[in-house]
């Protein structure tokens, strides 16, 4: 189900990602420049739908239309513009192979048309990558902090979350190394710590594995982002969770395992990205962390 979208009077903007969340987070720096030099266009987004919903409550689209939709089919086929899409005078399409799809588009577009990979091989972050790539088609301005227009929120409350999943198996560390983060979290002097679960670890049954602490299922990833909001704290594993975290501007500590945080980082105002290849350095570096940052409650905390 998608947005309703009739192309109004104002030109639309088209905008398409059909990744995973992490991934299509770090877009959102490259979106955000481009919100800058094109005020007057509105933004269309094509994607998961529930990333889009997200994506419009962040303000970085205005209408959206689901990937799934039977009516994109001759579009992601480079056949035909669906009405539903119109004219858009530019786009910026994440596709590895999109050609097709850009000539269709160029063909109606007044502005450029461009095709970015969403896996490049690249030795800068993949965030500060896109906006490079951006910046050789549009006159946009590439913060020295990326972050930079993004939430930095007063955390008024005072209880940690972790999410022990991610994607793949290989980036998670065990699930008793998460009760015993629960247990460093409230020694440090969180008085409580939620634990959240998601649809990969819900498959896994991984709530079964805390029992006895609180457990939460959010149905969307809206619902998610409203509920990290409300974080003193967040730790994870690298996951679209712990980057949703980062860029709402929850205190986060992201754990890396098996890829180059110099890359594929979490963005954040208050985010940390611990390198850790097994779980006696991560719990080593987490409580370092801890003691570095002493929970303070109400008025007196400081996170930094």
């Amino acid at each position: 189900m998608s947005e309703v979208f009739s192309p109004p009077s104002q030109q639309s903007f088209l905008i398409c990602h059909r990744g995973a969340l992490g991934d299509f987070i770090l877009t959102w720096p490259a979106l955000r420049c481009l919100r800058e030099v094109l005020p007057e266009y509105r933004f269309l987004g094509i994607g998961r739908a529930d990333h889009m919903r997200l994506a419009v409550k962040q303000g970085l689209l205005e209408a959206w239309l689901d990937m799934e939709s039977a009516v994109l089919l001759d579009f992601f086929a480079g056949r035909m513009l669906p009405p539903v899409i119109g004219h858009p005078a530019g786009a910026v399409l994440w596709l590895s192979e999109g050609q097709h799809v850009v000539k269709r588009l160029e063909a109606v577009a007044d502005l450029p048309v461009v095709a970015i990979s969403p896996f490049p091989a690249v030795s800068m972050h993949i965030a500060r990558s896109y906006c490079a790539t951006l910046s050789r088609y549009f006159p946009i301005r590439v913060p020295d902090n990326l972050t930079e227009g993004f939430p930095a929120p007063e955390i008024s409350g005072s209880e940690a979350m972790i999410h022990p999943g991610s994607g793949s198996s290989q980036k998670n560390y065990a699930c008793r190394f998460y009760r015993t983060v629960c247990e460093e979290l409230r020694h440090a002097g969180y008085p409580r710590v939620r634990v959240i679960v998601g649809p990969v670890e819900q498959e896994r049954q991984m709530e079964q594995e805390f029992a006895g602490e609180t457990v939460e299922q959010p149905d969307s990833v809206v619902q998610l982002a409203d509920l990290l909001a409300t974080a003193a704290l967040y730790i994870g594993n690298d996951s679209g969770v712990s980057h949703l975290a980062a860029i709402l501007g929850v205190p986060a500590i992201a754990l890396y395992k098996t890829t180059d945080p110099d890359i594929w980082g979490v963005l954040g105002r208050q985010a940390t990205a611990l390198v850790a290849h097994d779980e006696a350095s991560a719990l080593s570096q987490i409580r370092a962390w801890l003691h570095q940052n002493t929970y303070l409650p109400s008025k007196e905390k400081k996170i930094p």
